[in-house]
């Protein structure tokens, strides 16, 4: 880690009265979650842009739609 980026956690430790570990870890995982939904929506997209597959996800939960309601109002 740049001493630049220590410095800047450890500001943010004295501030908060967290661990430096614990910043940092929190940090990463809210990274984590980022790339993942990045790519989830990236596939979703690439999904949306082939016109035969988005038809046929679009048959599908036409398909499904009924179990949703499930009978409920």
């Amino acid at each position: 880690m740049s001493d630049r980026t220590r410095q800047r956690v450890a500001a943010m430790a004295a501030s908060t009265g967290q661990q430096m570990q614990t910043i940092i870890d929190e940090a990463v995982e809210a990274y984590e979650r980022e790339l993942f939904w990045r790519g989830f929506e990236q596939g979703y997209d690439a999904l949306a842009a082939d016109p035969d597959t988005w038809d046929d996800i679009e048959a599908e939960r036409s398909a499904e739609s009924p179990a949703l309601r499930d009978g409920l109002e």
